[in-house]
């Protein structure tokens, strides 16, 4: 895998002078790097955005690393013969329309040819792949998020376009994405490897609809290996009977029962969530804190958003412990009188952005907390854009919960700009639970 993910010198096969083309798209981001060498093939063309094109790879005079293909599949396998005589031992196959299609004899023969020559194949039916660290984006995804300890493995090019465009708006740097779709030979298990010896990833996101089939033992162990020192969150789609018929027409993929891959997932140490923005929130907070411990500080300046995160976190297992006594005392010197005096620490409406910065101040001194959710809701004299500021100049583990519209425009996204984890709506905390401290 590490070599898809370094590759230096790439083919891609069904570049386009059309812009709204896969292949061209895909050219296109890669030109983005001037370190790399990128090949257009394309027998139609002499020229495609300024560069030679060729009419098969087997005409590029120079050694190729990789090549991605993005054809109608029924020229897959005969670009698949000419990658092998050339010597492309890494291929990458956009191209839909094969297993998942019904079309297994055509997978049939791109298996058998690549393996005649040796070639590793990633899909087909796939996004392709990302590597901020490289500067490789050998997909049909626009731009390049940032570099980050986040690795991401997908069976879905869809949901992976999802992710990466929200890691973009969110700020969420990534190690290396690769989408594995109907894994006619690459399937999670290189990915896996990959990101257990790769330095910078601290995090790893699974999209799973089922596993390839003899594989399920080798995943488990490797999984539990992985997860004693990386945390893995999983998302396992094709849980219900529809689910899974969904499943097949989509990558091929067998699924079965849900209980069987909790079961799986539970055994290896994989954090399975239920959805794809849990998943982000938690790969989010993983990517800045590993643990949180137990003990949960509320400030709000709403009295009933105290509440019901309580009631999330509560459900989540989390404790909400009393204020001491001393505490108190001190919070008393500039607080207005009227403040809830416990927790969730009630600040009032009225307050200002210092009114939350003195009261942190206080909290964290005394160390009485693990971790703190700071709720503000769009009063005429709230200060978002300041209260924002003040939070992210913290490393203590803060989640900032700004419960509101458009008055929470700016805030939101300098929350986002900060890279302080926030919640759009208090029930969000149930993740947290998800956190073993």
């Amino acid at each position: 895998m590490k070599n898809f993910f370094e590759a230096r010198t790439i083919a891609v096969v069904g570049a386009s002078r059309s812009k709204e083309k896969v292949g061209r798209v895909i050219f296109d981001n890669l030109r983005e790097n001037s370190m790399l060498r990128v090949f257009p093939i394309n027998p139609k063309a002499d020229m495609i955005a300024g560069f030679k094109s060729y009419g098969s790879v087997l005409d590029i005079p120079y050694v190729v690393d990789m090549a991605v293909i993005a054809v109608p599949a029924a020229a897959v396998p005969g670009i698949i013969e000419e990658c092998g005589r050339k010597g492309i031992k890494k291929v990458i196959i956009i191209s839909a329309g094969f297993s998942e299609a019904g079309n297994t004899g055509l997978s049939k023969r791109v298996s058998e040819t690549a393996e005649k020559y040796g070639i590793k194949v990633i899909g087909p039916n796939v996004l392709g792949i990302v590597n901020p660290y490289k500067n490789i984006n050998a997909s049909f995804f626009k731009g390049m998020p940032e570099k980050g300890n986040v690795g991401m493995i997908l069976q879905s090019g869809a949901v992976g376009t999802a992710l990466l465009d929200k890691c973009l708006e969110e700020h969420l740097g990534i190690s290396a994405f690769v989408s594995l779709g109907n894994m006619m030979q690459q399937d999670f298990l290189p990915a896996l490897e990959y990101f257990e010896n790769d330095v910078r990833t601290g995090v790893i996101v699974l999209y799973v609809e089922a596993l390839k089939q003899g594989t399920g033992k080798e995943f488990i162990e490797l999984c539990k290996k992985i997860s004693k020192k990386k945390k893995i969150i999983a998302v396992k789609a094709g849980k219900t009977e529809q689910g899974i018929k969904a499943a097949m027409t989509h990558t091929a993929s067998l699924s079965s029962e849900a209980g069987i891959y909790s079961g799986a997932f539970k055994q290896a140490g994989i954090i399975e969530v239920e959805s794809l923005e849990d998943a982000f929130l938690l790969a989010k907070i993983f990517s800045k804190f590993q643990t949180l411990g137990k003990k949960a500080g509320i400030i709000t300046n709403a009295g009933g958003l105290g509440v019901l995160a309580v009631d999330s976190l509560a459900r989540a297992g989390f404790e909400i412990p009393a204020i001491p006594d001393n505490v108190l005392k001190e919070l008393d010197l500039f607080l207005p009188k009227g403040y809830s005096r416990a927790n969730p620490l009630d600040i009032l409406g009225d307050a200002l952005a210092e009114r939350y910065e003195k009261t942190l101040r206080v909290l964290l001194k005394h160390n009485v907390f693990d971790f703190f959710v700071v709720i503000v809701s769009p009063q005429e004299m709230t200060q978002p854009i300041e209260t924002v500021q003040l939070i992210a100049k913290y490393n203590t583990p803060i989640f900032a919960c700004f419960i509101g519209g458009k008055s929470f425009g700016k805030a939101k996204w300098l929350l986002r700009e900060k890279g302080v984890v926030s919640f759009d709506d208090v029930s969000e905390l149930r993740v947290l639970g998800k956190i073993k401290s």
